[in-house]
C-alpha cells in the first residue's frame, strides 16, 4: 500500500501542475484540445466541449494540448509531459515581421501576447511552488516528528565519553541555551571545535553540568566542500517527540524553510555542475522519488507532506531551467520572440527540443540505474547471474 500511495502522490503533483496550465489557459481564453494524465496506453478518454481528457497507464507524466500551440517541442516527452496524441498537429509560427498577437483564431495559443503565453507556460511550475508552500505550513502546523537530543550511541576515544556522558543522556542546553531537538545539538556542536562547552543533562531525575570540547576534523558537507566541524562522539537514540507552531508562527517558518532548500539546491546544482559532487549523488530520479515516499508514508502525514513540499519545489525549479522540453526551454523561446520582435524559427525549436530530449532522456536512464543500485538491485541482479 505504501508504494501504491506513494505513485499516487506523485501522479497527483504532476495533475495539479499540468492543471496549473490547463486553468490559466482556459482563463486567458485559449482553447485546450487535450488533456492527458500520465503516458503509455491509454485506459479512458472522454470529451466534454473542445477538450478530449485522457488518463493512461503510468501516472508519473501528462501534458496538455493547446489549439494553435506553436511549441514543437510539446509533441516530446518532458518532466511532468508524455507524447501528445498520434495525429495531433502544430501550428507553425506566424509569417515573419507579423506580431503573433493577431495571428491566428483568438483561441489559439500563439495568436496570445508573449506575457500571457509566458503567464500560462509559467501557471505549471508555480503551481507546484505553491503546493511546496501549503504543504510546508500544514506540516508545521498538524505537527511533524523531530529527533529528540537524547543520547543512544558513544564512540570510544571521543569527548563525549571522556567527559562523562552516558546513554540514555537528554542534552537540555549547551552554553545555556536550550536544545529541542538532535539537529540543533549538532549545528552548536558543528561550529564548536576546539572550544569548551557547558552540557546541561537531564540522567533519570537529576540535572547534571557537563564540561566537553568537541574535537576538531575535516569533513566533506553534502556540496562537496571542505569543513573543519567539533564532533562529541555521540548517536541519537531514535526518540522522537511531535513538533508544532501555531498557523502565524508557521508562516514565518514556512518562509524560511523555503529559502534554507531554495539555498541548498542552489548550492547542490553548483557543487555538480563543478565536479564537486558527482551527478549519481546528487540526483534522484523516479524510482529512487518513489521509494522515498512510500518510506515517508509509512512514518505517517507529517512525514509525507515534509517529503511532498520538497519534492515539488524541486519540480518547481527542474521546470524552469532553460531546456527546451521543460517549461522553462518555452519561457526562453518567449523572451527570444519578446527581443527579436517575432518567434524562434520552428527548425530550431525542434532542433534544439531534439537534443535536449536525447539529453534528457539519457539522464533519467543513468539515474534510474543509480536509483537501482542504490536500493541494492543492481548487486542482486548480478549475484543472481553469477549463480
Amino acid at each position: 500500500m505504501a508504494w501504491l500511495i506513494a505513485i499516487f502522490v506523485l501522479g497527483l503533483l504532476v495533475l495539479l501542475h499540468e492543471l496549473g496550465h490547463f486553468v490559466v489557459a482556459r482563463c486567458c481564453g485559449v482553447r485546450v484540445l487535450r488533456f492527458s494524465i500520465g503516458f503509455g496506453p491509454v485506459l479512458w478518454r472522454w470529451k466534454r466541449g473542445h477538450t478530449e481528457y485522457a488518463v493512461s497507464l503510468l501516472p508519473l507524466g501528462g501534458y496538455v494540448k493547446m489549439a494553435g500551440e506553436s511549441r514543437p517541442s510539446s509533441e516530446l516527452p518532458s518532466v511532468g509531459r508524455s507524447p501528445a496524441a498520434p495525429g495531433t498537429s502544430v501550428r507553425a509560427p506566424p509569417p515573419r515581421g507579423v506580431p503573433a498577437s493577431v495571428a491566428g483564431e483568438p483561441w489559439e495559443f500563439s495568436s496570445k501576447p508573449v506575457g500571457v503565453r509566458a503567464w500560462i507556460v509559467a501557471a505549471g511550475p508555480l503551481v507546484n511552488y505553491a503546493i511546496s508552500i501549503l504543504s510546508l505550513w500544514t506540516v508545521l502546523v498538524i505537527g511533524y516528528p523531530e529527533l529528540l537530543p537524547t543520547v543512544g550511541r558513544l564512540i570510544e576515544d571521543m569527548p563525549a565519553k571522556a567527559a562523562g556522558v552516558q546513554v540514555g543522556d537528554r542534552i537540555l542546553a549547551v552554553e545555556g541555551q536550550p536544545i529541542r531537538t538532535w539537529d540543533e545539538l549538532t549545528r552548536i556542536i558543528h561550529r564548536s571545535a576546539n572550544r569548551p562547552l557547558s552540557l546541561a543533562v537531564q540522567r533519570d531525575d537529576a540535572t547534571l553540568t557537563l564540561r566537553v570540547t568537541p574535537s576538531a576534523r575535516e569533513q566533506m558537507d553534502p556540496f562537496g566542500r571542505a569543513r573543519t566541524v567539533g564532533l562529541l562522539g555521540v548517536s541519537p537514540s531514535g526518540a522522537f517527540t511531535t513538533y508544532r507552531v501555531s498557523p502565524l508562527e508557521a508562516v514565518h517558518q514556512t518562509a524560511s524553510k523555503q529559502m534554507e532548500w531554495l539555498s541548498q539546491i542552489g548550492l547542490s546544482l553548483w557543487a555538480m555542475v563543478t565536479g564537486r559532487v558527482p551527478m549519481q549523488e546528487s540526483l534522484t530520479g523516479p524510482i529512487g522519488i518513489v521509494y522515498m515516499t512510500s518510506e515517508a508514508v509509512r512514518m505517517g502525514l507529517g512525514a509525507l507532506l515534509y517529503l511532498v513540499s520538497i519534492f515539488s519545489l524541486s519540480l518547481a525549479i527542474f521546470n524552469f531551467f532553460p531546456i527546451p522540453i521543460l517549461d522553462g526551454g518555452h519561457l526562453l523561446f518567449l523572451v527570444c520572440e519578446k527581443f527579436r520582435g517575432r518567434p524562434v524559427s520552428l527548425s530550431v525549436q525542434e532542433r534544439a527540443a531534439q537534443i535536449s530530449f536525447a539529453l534528457l532522456m539519457t539522464m533519467v536512464v543513468l539515474v534510474c540505474f543509480n536509483d537501482l543500485n542504490r536500493l541494492g538491485v543492481v548487486e542482486k541482479l548480478r549475484g543472481f547471474w553469477r549463480g
